[in-house]
């Protein structure tokens, strides 16, 4: 892994406690994720987890477009394109998941600060992150069914934490939620203006940090809730979400897959959001469609370890089989916008493709152990 993908830094704090930092540092790819840069976090994790001087750790992105944009997807369809099989991808999203369920169950805060563009991989990191803080520039969405995959590092687990419907719509039409948008959903659990980051950082050392990391969250609450932080914020538009949830609810609030999808193509509206909405959909891939309504079906019956097992196995077969190959090939390397899915609507998507996607990929699920 090139030095400079990761910038790793130890905040030194008062009392002799420490903070780690973890820095992604690819603004050419807006800092998606490399494989070298997904094992190299999770050593770094292990490491300080068991240092006593760190009592927290702080992600951030190094360039002010994105916090992080996703995970390596040229390389994952070069693996899609060899003759030996998906074999890297494989390796990608089990390593990737690995990474997401340690985060979750990391004994030590994490601090996610996200600025700018959050999607795909690093809407994982964010997800696992015990505390979330947004700035003005954040944009959160998760657009995989324009490519062809579907939503994952861990999001059938936070689908049920939404309001209803929310998440399924947000899926569909690859909605980008603003700062406000995702602190009214709680998927944020606060938010500072980006020329704050630097002084939060710098606030951050001028703390005592304990053992018990409730005491700590507790404290990094209280600090970025503080009038001087938060008054750079208040005049920042109000949450769109929480405005049309309603009609996201009305859209969104059937028995079939199908009558969603005409529910929301089908929405006589001249507001650009909404338009946009319908054209990421009208656009995206119909299994996709397919597999994002099983995610949420199966939201509230999963649990973690759950979660993650059944994203893999759909990951894993969506490489060998499904519509993700096409959809990077359209968007990404040729660039010509026009995927050709394996089935042109929701409605034409046969019961037993989707089962294929379902189906066991081996004969051992590689994160039994985790």
């Amino acid at each position: 892994m090139p030095d400079d993908e990761l910038l790793i830094e130890i905040l030194e704090c008062e009392n002799d406690t420490c903070i780690g930092h973890i820095t992604l540092n690819s603004p050419e790819t807006l800092n998606s994720l490399t494989l070298n840069m997904v094992n190299e976090m999770s050593l770094l994790l292990d490491k300080w987890e068991v240092d006593p001087n760190i009592k927290m750790v702080i992600l951030s992105g190094s360039d002010e477009k994105a916090f992080c944009a996703g995970g390596d997807i040229r390389a994952l369809y070069e693996s899609m394109c060899s003759s030996k099989g998906p074999i890297f991808a494989e390796k990608f999203f089990e390593s990737e998941y690995r990474l997401d369920y340690k985060m979750h169950r990391y004994s030590k805060p994490i601090i996610s600060i996200l600025d700018g563009i959050v999607m795909g991989g690093g809407a994982g990191l964010m997800f696992a992150s015990s505390y979330k803080i947004a700035t003005e520039r954040t944009r959160f969405a998760m657009p995989e069914i324009g490519v062809g995959l579907f939503p994952d590092v861990g999001f059938t687990s936070i689908i049920k934490m939404l309001p209803k419907g929310l998440g399924l719509y947000m899926m569909l039409t690859s909605t980008q939620l603003t700062a406000f948008d995702t602190i009214f959903c709680g998927l944020t659990n606060a938010s500072i203006n980006s020329k704050d980051i630097e002084r939060l950082l710098v606030d951050l050392t001028k703390e005592v940090w304990h053992d018990d990391p409730e005491e700590n969250l507790s404290i990094i609450d209280s600090l970025v809730n503080n009038h001087s932080y938060t008054n750079k914020i208040k005049d920042l538009p109000v949450s769109k979400i929480m405005k049309e949830l309603d009609n996201i609810q009305s859209l969104t609030n059937e028995q079939e897959l199908s009558k969603v999808c005409a529910n929301i193509l089908l929405n006589p509206t001249d507001d650009d959001w909404y338009l946009r909405g319908k054209d990421s959909l009208e656009k995206g891939s119909p299994t996709s469609a397919h597999l994002i309504w099983l995610q949420c079906l199966n939201s509230s019956y999963l649990n973690l370890k759950e979660v993650f097992k059944f994203e893999l196995n759909l990951a894993i077969q969506i490489t060998r089989f499904g519509d993700f190959k096409e959809g990077i090939r359209a968007l990404i390397i040729d660039k010509d916008n026009y995927p050709r899915w394996k089935y042109d609507s929701v409605k034409s998507v046969p019961p037993e493709w989707i089962k294929k996607h379902t189906d066991p990929a081996w004969e051992r699920n590689p994160l039994e152990d985790i």
